[in-house]
C-alpha cells in the first residue's frame, strides 16, 4: 500500500554576491518533487543576483522573491529567519547560493520524518565541490580537508547528538552542515531562529541548540546530498573573520542553554568546552578566572575534561615550574571532591 505520508519542503536560499551560482543553485532544488518552493531572500547584493532571482521567478512556479522590507543588507542569518517567516510549508531546507543539491536529497529525509513520529530535524552528508584550483589550495592549506565531506562518521540517536557535535562522544565524530538538515517550521519556532548578531557561525549556533532541545535524527550520512561550493570569495576559509565572533557565540549558547534549562547532562557537556575555551584564551586574566572557576564550581566537570583543559591551559601560559604546580594542585584537589 502506497504511503500516505508526504514531505513538502520550503527550500530557503539566502542571495548575496551569488550571480555565478544562484541559477545552478535553484535548478538543484526546483525538480526534485519534495521541494514545495523555493524561497529566495535578495540581501541588496552588489552584483546582478536581483536581475537573475527576478527571472528565475518568471520561470518557474516555485520559486518566490522577497527582499528585506528596507531592502538593505542584513546578512545570512536574518535572510533565512526571513526565509522561514515566508514559508509556506511544514517543513524547512536551506541552501546557499553558491552550494547544490544532488538528486538524492530528500530521499532519506522523507523516509525518517515517517518512520519516528517524534522527529523534529533529519541531518544528512554535505560534500565539497571546488570552483577552482586556487580555492582548493587554500582550502587545505588552511586545515579544512577534515571537511571536505561534512558528515558524522556514524549513528547516533537523537539524545547522543548533542555530545558528537561538541566532540564529546566516547564513539562517533563528526559535523552536518545548513545544506544538509530538514527541520520542522514548527521547531524553528519553538526553539527560534538563527541568532543575527552572529555574521558568522550563525548556523552552526543553531544546529547546537536544535540538538539539545530536539530530536534530530540521522539521514543519509555516507552519501552526500548536497554539495557546498568552495570559491575564492567564500568567508569559511577567512578565519580571522570567524575569530571576532567566537566570544559572543559561546556566550550566547551558554545564555540559551541556561534561560531555557537544557537537560543537566547536556549542559555539563557544554561547560566542558566552555571552561576549555576560556582556559584557552590570550587575556591571562579570563585564563586563570576560568581555572578558579572550574575548579571550585564543577569539580566533578574539570576532573572529566582535565586533559583538555591542561593542555588550553598550557597553550596560553606555556610550561614552567609554576603552571605545572598550578596544574598539578589542581587535579590533586578534583580528585578529592
Amino acid at each position: 500500500m502506497p504511503s500516505k505520508f508526504k514531505l513538502e519542503v520550503s527550500v530557503i536560499i539566502p542571495v548575496y554576491n551569488a550571480e555565478k551560482f544562484l541559477q545552478k543553485a535553484v535548478e538543484s532544488a526546483v525538480y526534485l518533487g519534495e521541494v514545495g518552493e523555493i524561497i529566495l531572500i535578495e540581501d541588496q547584493s552588489p552584483d546582478n543576483a536581483l536581475a537573475l532571482a527576478k527571472e528565475l521567478e518568471k520561470e518557474f512556479d516555485k520559486v518566490k522573491l522577497y527582499q528585506h522590507p528596507d531592502k538593505k543588507n542584513h546578512g545570512a542569518g536574518a535572510s533565512r529567519n526571513l526565509g522561514i517567516q515566508k514559508a509556506s510549508c511544514e517543513y524547512i531546507a536551506f541552501l546557499d547560493a553558491d552550494d547544490y543539491y544532488l538528486p538524492n536529497r530528500f530521499v532519506k529525509d522523507k523516509l525518517v520524518f515517517e518512520t519516528h513520529d517524534n522527529c523534529d530535524g533529519v541531518y544528512s552528508a554535505v560534500g565539497t565541490h571546488f570552483y577552482s584550483q586556487e580555492a582548493k589550495n587554500d582550502f587545505f592549506e588552511k586545515g579544512f580537508g577534515y571537511q571536505e565531506i561534512l558528515t558524522l562518521k556514524g549513528e547516533v540517536p537523537p539524545q547522543e547528538l548533542f555530545a558528537v557535535l561538541f566532540n564529546r562522544h566516547q564513539n562517533v565524530t563528526g559535523e552536518f552542515s545548513t545544506n544538509g538538515i530538514t527541520v520542522k517550521k514548527s521547531v524553528l519556532k519553538k526553539i527560534g531562529y538563527f541568532n543575527t548578531a552572529l555574521k558568522l557561525r550563525q548556523d552552526i549556533h543553531l544546529w547546537r541548540r536544535l540538538a539539545g532541545f530536539c530530536n534530530l535524527y540521522v539521514g543519509e550520512i555516507v552519501t552526500p546530498t548536497a554539495m557546498r561550493g568552495i570559491h575564492a570569495s567564500n568567508r569559511m576559509t577567512k578565519l580571522d573573520d570567524h575569530k571576532q565572533y567566537i566570544d559572543l557565540w559561546w556566550q550566547s549558547l551558554k545564555k540559551e542553554f541556561k534561560t531555557k534549562y537544557l537537560e543537566k547532562s547536556q549542559y555539563d557537556i557544554f561547560l566542558q568546552c566552555y571552561f576549555n575555551y576560556l582556559a584557552s584564551q590570550p587575556n591571562k586574566i579570563i585564563a586563570v578566572k576560568s581555572l578558579i572557576d572550574n575548579v571550585l564550581k564543577y569539580p566533578k566537570i574539570t576532573r572529566e575534561s582535565y586533559g583538555d583543559f591542561d593542555f588550553n591551559f598550557w597553550k596560553v601560559f606555556g610550561k614552567n615550574w609554576l603552571t605545572l604546580h598550578l596544574i598539578s594542585f589542581k587535579n590533586r584537589l578534583i580528585l578529592k571532591k
